[in-house]
Order: structure tokens, then sequence, then C-alpha cells
């Protein structure tokens, strides 16, 4: 990409911007959380260093440049096109909200608050900005190929997801489904499926691998035991709470979905089968007895500037 047309800043409301709406004023807000035992503060100091970040990014762009600016709520309605430049300046969250609605553009992480923010997956700070920017312009900026995994429904419906895909129910108690990998087949009871990316890996993954290890520390090494970096055409899924029966089974718990080698999962709920990707269970889909998912490494993937 040589030519940059516009940048797209990409930002989302602070907490204290939240309380506001939720309370009206500041004041208001204010009020309400001393009369909890809390302080507005640190509300406060997040706000004003995140809105300083995001003068400074602006401050970054080139005046031959134009921009506009979007909020996480809009993302779904706005625009992107084919020269823009985004720049992604939050949590990492904010980068995994974006990711489903951008096809070739470049993206650009920016951590506002590093003292605050892990940013696992926001490489740049506000001031690398204007640099990055040149670099793309030129065409002398690199790439990292950051894949998404796919879920396939009964052969017509699909999820996309950049961090991790939940199969089960839309409440999380037990979801009864029969799960079959490579030429293993089993059928299960359990809080649910989770099938995580390598960017997946730095969020609920990670906190499940964590517990999985610690679970098995003292038996075989187990399929979590190392995660996919983010750029891995590889996938890992590990199942919820799997609960034994005399018609179920929890020897088929964790794995590693490559190319060529999909997760099958087939309900067996007669109603409240549910899937989703990324933490939106608003935008899921219903997975009901009789329904098949496919979920496979996708050929779908976010091009974030290193």
């Amino acid at each position: 990409m040589s030519n940059v047309s516009r940048i797209v800043i990409v930002t989302k409301p602070t907490r204290l911007e939240e309380l506001e709406q939720q309370h009206l004023t500041e004041g208001a807000a204010k009020f309400v959380l001393e009369s909890r035992g809390q302080s507005i503060e640190p509300y406060r100091q997040e706000d004003a260093a995140y809105k300083a970040a995001l003068a400074e990014v602006q401050r970054q762009i080139p005046n031959d440049l134009s921009f506009a600016r979007v909020q996480r709520e809009d993302l779904p309605s706005f625009l992107f096109r084919d020269k823009d430049l985004i720049v992604v300046c939050g949590p990492d969250g904010l980068f995994v909200n974006l990711a489903k609605y951008v096809d070739d553009q470049p993206v650009l992480t920016v951590n506002p608050d590093p003292s605050t923010i892990a940013g696992v997956l926001m490489r740049f700070s506000p001031e690398e900005v204007r640099d990055k920017i040149a670099e793309v312009q030129s065409g002398r900026h690199h790439i990292e190929h950051l894949p998404f995994v796919r879920a396939m429904i009964d052969n017509e419906r699909v999820i996309w997801g950049i961090n991790d895909i939940f199969i089960g129910r839309k409440d999380h108690v037990s979801a009864r489904y029969q799960m079959s990998f490579g030429e293993r087949v089993e059928h299960q009871s359990s809080s649910g499926v989770i099938v995580s990316t390598g960017v997946g890996s730095t969020g609920w993954m990670r906190s499940v691998a964590a517990m999985v290890s610690g679970l098995t520390s003292n038996r075989r090494s187990n399929k979590l035991s190392s995660l996919p970096d983010p750029t891995s055409n590889e996938l890992v899924f590990v199942v919820r709470e799997p609960f034994p029966s005399p018609t179920t089974g929890t020897s088929l718990v964790t794995g590693r979905v490559v190319p060529g080698q999909p997760l099958v999962v087939s309900s067996e709920m007669p109603d409240g089968g549910y899937i989703f990707s990324d933490g939106v269970i608003e935008r899921g889909l219903e997975w009901n007895a009789g329904s098949e998912v496919v979920i496979s490494v996708g050929d779908r993937y976010v091009q974030r500037v290193i």
C-alpha cells in the first residue's frame, strides 16, 4: 500500500464517559461513586491520559492527509476505504472489536497508556505514529497477517472470530453435543468449547490454559502447555468443565486444529445451543439438535503493521 488517502482513528469511550452517560453528569457520577466508598479520581486520570494520547496521535498525522475518527459502537456502520490506514488506539479489546470490519487495509495499533494497559496486541506509542505513517506511505512498512477462526454452521452460516469461538449454550450451563476430531469421536456434556486463534491466546484462552495446566501438572503433558503465536495458522481448543457420565466422556478435552484437520461439533440440544465469537454474545447464532459446526483456520486475515 503505497498511497494512503485517509487516516482513520478508532477510539472507545473512557470509563468516565460511560459513567457520565449513565448518570448524565460527572457531578452525579461522582456522588454515586462516593456514596459507595469509591473515588472518581482514577476515572478522571484514565480519561485525561486517553484523551492526551488521542490528541498526540492526531498531531502525528501529516497535514496533507485527511483523517476521520470512529467510535467503537459506530464500527458496524462505518465505511472504510481501500486506501485507508487505520490507527486503533486503546486496549487489545478495541483491536478485536475492529478486526471484523476491515478488509485489506493496514492496521496500526497504539497503546495509549502502557502504565495501565497491558496492550499485548498494541505495538506502538502515540509518538511513533508519524514515522509509521511515513513507512506505509512509502511502502517500506512490514505487515504481519493475523488469521481468523471460522465456524461454518450446516454449510450455510458463518461466524468469524479474530480471538475465539465459543460453542455451547447462551446461558453457559451444561451443553450436550458430539465432538469429532481426526479419527476420535466423543459425546460430551460440558460448559462449552472454546476454540482460540494465536491472537486469542493472549486473552481468555491464556487464563483457561493456566487452569488446565494446573489441573494436569502431575499428569501427561497437555495440548495447552504452549500456545500459538498471533500469526500462527493453528488453533487450540479446550472443553470447559467436561462432565463424565455413562453416556458422555472426558478424553477429548484439548487439541490443536491445523489446516486440513477441522474440529466438528454436532449439537444434541433441543434448544438453547449457541455459538458466538470474540465475546460478542449479541451477534451469535443458534445451534440446536441436528446442527453441525465445522471449526477451521479461516482464509481471512487482519494486516497489522509491525
